[in-house]
């Protein structure tokens, strides 16, 4: 859960600081977050001076959190806020509405909230209202969310087994967001194949639940692939697997069913040893609270931008039956094959110089090639509103990896804050025509 603290700020001079705002507020904050899963996990006492702002700042480091708010239950100052401001934390700024009209200014809060954010010199998220209040909680929601990512990407740890695919050379870029990248060779994947026993094997065939146009005999390496696979990734948020060519040279199988069916068990797995891509799934994992999928750009018509790849897509982005079948190209088994589910998408992709791209759209329904397809409509970019064309052309001029990756839902919003959160330069749109 995220670890959420609260600092009242309060100036005894006005009349607000004695109604008890900041009990009430504190008691209702509490509630949302048995809600939406996140803990109050340090409230200050009100907090009137200096010395007082201090002692706060110190005891919100100590309680390692993930977000301070600053709450301006009246109007205050610069000496108050200077110490809480200078934490190195995502920190919002928060003022109580007025608690009545006319007669007297009983807080002048908002006038604080102001005045705070004049001080401020990092990124800062204002809020203003009642925890009950749609605009308060559309807000306060946006940041959890934004949040939750970038606590994967500063916290989390990732295995990166056999390196980036052949040729892959824009692969090899590791993030540099505070995520560990352990490396290890293809020789711990073969050893962890060994591991695998032959009833674990038959006892997992036998629970198949998918429609297999290959045969028990033919998906035996794929399921032994696929526990060898959970085995090694136990411990870490994701795995970037080198899945070719070694893989179907060796074992006689392509990895993608056996990717797919641990992309249904929970698993983040990103094949060809794409890590910034892997990185990218796991901080849209976490904002959206689903699975997460890399897709290539594979044509563009009037039906939109076809997305498309090899078949590892958890079964929870299927718009329809999905299938086991032998690979479009090899022949070997086995890959699924299914038409990506309409509806809003989001997009990140982690790009390295701190830096990273933003985008949305929708999925039409519509399947296009043997594997995992679905035409892209309405695309944004940072959520500018942009042709397919126009989106094609941006990725292309910005000389983009060729792996998008894509997580359910409309969450640019999440995103964009989530990068500004970690320092990420988000990079605009470039529809223009001409030399990339």
């Amino acid at each position: 859960m995220l670890r959420i603290g609260l600092v009242p700020l309060v100036r005894p001079l006005f009349r607000g600081s004695r109604l008890g705002l900041e009990k009430t507020t504190r008691r209702a904050l509490a509630a949302l977050g048995e809600e939406l899963g996140f803990e109050l996990a340090y409230v200050a006492e009100p907090v009137a001076e200096a010395a007082q702002a201090e002692a706060a700042a110190q005891a919100a480091m100590a309680a390692r959190l993930d977000f301070l708010l600053l709450q301006c239950v009246t109007f205050t100052t610069g000496e108050e806020f200077l110490p809480l401001l200078r934490l190195p934390l995502p920190l919002g700024l928060w003022a109580l509405p007025e608690a009545w009209e006319g007669g007297p200014l009983p807080q002048n809060a908002l006038c604080g909230l102001n005045l705070g954010l004049s001080l401020a010199r990092g990124p800062v998220k204002w809020f203003y209202g009642w925890v009950e209040d749609d605009w308060f909680q559309s807000r306060f929601r946006l940041t959890l969310a934004a949040l939750r990512g970038a606590r994967v990407l500063r916290e989390g740890r990732v295995l990166w087994l056999g390196g980036a695919a052949p040729g892959f050379f824009a692969f090899e870029a590791l993030p540099e967001t505070g995520l560990v990248v352990e490396q290890a060779g293809l020789d711990e994947l073969w050893a962890a194949l060994g591991e695998v026993r032959e009833a674990e094997v038959k006892e997992r065939l036998q629970a198949l639940d998918e429609l297999a146009e290959c045969s028990e005999e033919a998906l035996w390496e794929s399921v032994r692939l696929e526990l060898a696979l959970a085995r090694l990734a136990r411990g870490y948020d994701g795995v970037a697997l080198r899945d070719w060519p070694e893989i179907p040279g060796r074992l006689g199988v392509m990895p993608q069913a056996a990717l797919a069916r641990l992309a249904d068990a929970g698993y983040a797995l990103a094949p060809e040893g794409d890590v910034m891509g892997l990185a990218s799934m796991l901080a849209l994992r976490a904002v959206s609270g689903r699975p997460a999928l890399l897709l290539d750009l594979v044509h563009l018509s009037h039906k939109g931008l076809l997305l498309w790849h090899g078949g590892e897509a958890s079964r929870a982005w299927a718009g329809g039956p999905t299938r086991l079948v032998p690979h479009f190209n090899r022949g070997l088994p086995a890959v699924r094959d299914m038409a990506l589910r309409a509806g809003p998408v989001s997009g990140l992709r982690l790009l390295p110089g701190r830096r990273a791209v933003v985008y949305g759209g929708h999925l039409s329904g519509e399947r296009g090639y043997e594997g995992v397809s679905g035409y892209l409509t309405r695309p944004t970019w940072a959520a500018q509103p942009l042709t397919p064309q126009q989106f094609l052309a941006s990725w292309l001029n910005h000389r983009l990896p060729h792996h998008l990756v894509a997580g359910m839902g409309a969450h640019e919003g999440a995103l964009l804050e989530m990068c500004a959160w970690l320092g990420l330069e988000v990079l605009p749109a470039r529809p223009e025509e001409g030399l990339a």
